[in-house]
């Protein structure tokens, strides 16, 4: 970090060395350069040559004086925002800064406007390609046309509120923005953080010497408002614990067990890495999700869904197992099916199933399953068929669950098609959203409340009854309900994120995405010491 500091300081010698200094040149020969740049370097993109091009290769910045101040300014800053600086040549345009030659200015002229439009890009959509990082990411950007950008260039701008006007609307950017500069201070000055020993669990009513380095903790963290040294866990520090696990998406039981103690012994450095990588998720959100949409965060295992701004249902998820996870999208609500009838995938089927029945042979009765011939309607009785003879290579049928109690769709299921054949639905097994992490599907969304989020959408109201819902979901027939209108699902992972009352709450990275991110920004030219 002190290295950083001092580069900066140097940069912004040279900006203001650069700023006071007016040198004496030929335009003429400044435009000659500038075209012959154009022309000849094929590392120009067609967008800066027709901005050129356009005012007969006349420089914009050196008939701006002003404005190169305040993009270096910017520029210089920007790894404030979590962006690496080392993208926009700034050396480079202080060693060009300093030259009195036309041809340097001629370069200086085409290497600022070039800074602009990638700044300009950086902060709209983001840095890294998400469609490059994993099968998993599919999020496809908003690409905003270049000449949009550097157009602002031709009129009166103020730079800074320019980009300012780029930046995510999302409030939360500028909350980790500032948490980015408080974890680097803590960082660069050394501050001790206290590590809480897990070696025992820890629990109200309690005497261990574990519970002094606790209070520390929840101290330092802002959670305890008093320090004490008392070894006995009390009722005021059992607040706090409770506090802090809904903070950090634990199960709030005030018993300071395995996770509980790995987040809050979560160091400085991962909160660091996380934050930088969801300045750059939400730089990738960086557009009007509309007037109603359905938001998937699947690091906090929550699901909402937003009308007119009001969050008018929300509801505890289940996502997929790391082998089989969720993937991030984007895509639309269609329809609801009531008591769906459960087409098994076949890598369950064969994978999970198939051992099951060659072992119990009553396995398919039990579970209300029906065996097809596969592409057809012919059902298959298993008890007639040596199912021994099977493997994964061979296995010819088809497993189908019919609607009922044991179905692993539950009552309800709501459709978005998608590529990923991930939808949302109900499930019987309703102990698994009280469980800490719930990462236990093949991929779908499963919902602790599917009743309301049904109401919610036929209705405008989840504590509205939606008759017709209900009369459905009673008939044990399969009904479908068509939604009047297309509602935007987005399939997101944020690890960092503030609730209702501004308080920051760090998540697992359960898939190991944030630290591909991380190491794509860190190929892009972020600092490690930043």
């Amino acid at each position: 970090m002190k290295k950083l500091v001092f580069k900066l300081s140097l940069l912004y010698f040279f900006i203001f060395l650069f700023s006071s200094k007016i040198y004496s040149y030929d335009r003429e020969l400044i435009v000659n350069e500038i075209k012959n740049t154009i022309e000849s370097n094929q590392d120009v993109n067609d967008t800066i040559k027709l901005f050129y091009i356009e005012t007969l290769y006349e420089p914009y910045w050196q008939n701006n004086k002003s404005k190169i101040n305040e993009l270096l300014n910017i520029l210089s800053d920007s790894y404030k925002e979590g962006i690496p600086i080392n993208r926009y040549e700034i050396q480079n345009i202080i060693n060009l800064n300093i030259s009195k030659k036309e041809s340097d200015i001629a370069k200086l002229d085409i290497m600022l406007t070039k800074n602009f439009l990638l700044h300009s890009k950086d902060l709209s959509k983001g840095i890294i390609d998400p469609l490059k990082l994993s099968s998993f990411i599919e999020i496809k950007r908003e690409d905003p046309e270049d000449l949009d950008f550097l157009s602002n260039l031709r009129e009166e701008i103020n730079i800074k509120e320019f980009f300012e006007s780029l930046r995510p609307k999302n409030s939360d950017y500028l909350k980790l923005m500032i948490e980015l500069a408080n974890l680097k201070v803590l960082k660069n000055t050394n501050a001790d953080q206290t590590i809480v020993p897990n070696d025992t669990t820890l629990e109200v009513g309690m005497s261990h010497p574990n519970v002094i380095p606790l209070r520390k903790r929840l101290l330092e963290l802002n959670i305890l408002e008093n320090l004490s040294i008392s070894e006995i866990f009390d009722d005021e520090l059992l607040k706090s614990v409770l506090l802090f696990q809904e903070n950090s998406g634990l199960v709030s039981d005030g018993v300071v067990g395995k996770k509980t103690y790995q987040a809050l012994n979560l160091s400085i450095e991962t909160k660091l890495i996380q934050v930088l990588v969801n300045l750059e998720r939400l730089r990738w959100l960086n557009f009007d999700f509309g007037n109603q949409y359905i938001l998937i965060n699947q690091a906090n295992y929550e699901a909402k869904y937003v009308n007119e701004n009001n969050t008018i249902w929300k509801s505890k998820v289940v996502i997929g197992l790391p082998d089989y996870q969720t993937a991030e999208f984007f895509d639309e609500m269609t329809h609801i099916i009531v008591n769906p009838t459960w087409h098994v995938p076949k890598s369950i089927a064969v994978d999970e199933y198939l051992p099951k029945i060659q072992e119990d042979p009553e396995f398919l009765i039990n579970n209300e399953m029906l065996l097809y011939v596969r592409g057809t309607n012919k059902t298959i009785d298993p008890n007639l068929i040596d199912m021994s003879v099977f493997t994964v290579d061979n296995f010819p049928f088809e497993i189908k669950q019919n609607p009922g109690d044991l179905n692993a769709l539950g009552q309800v299921k709501f459709m978005f098609p998608n590529k990923h054949s991930i939808y949302m639905h109900d499930t019987p097994m309703k102990s698994l959203f009280s469980k800490d992490l719930r990462a236990f599907s093949h991929g779908c969304v499963r919902l602790a409340r599917p009743f309301e989020f049904a109401n919610a959408l036929l209705s405008g109201d989840e504590t509205i009854d939606n008759s017709k819902f209900y009369s459905a979901l009673n008939s044990s027939e399969e009904t479908r309900f068509n939604l009047d209108d297309r509602i935007p699902v987005y399939m997101s992972y944020r690890t960092v994120l503030f609730d209702e009352f501004g308080i920051i709450n760090y998540r697992p990275d359960i898939y190991g995405r944030d630290a591909l991110i991380y190491l794509s920004l860190f190929s892009y030219g972020l600092d490690q010491d930043v």
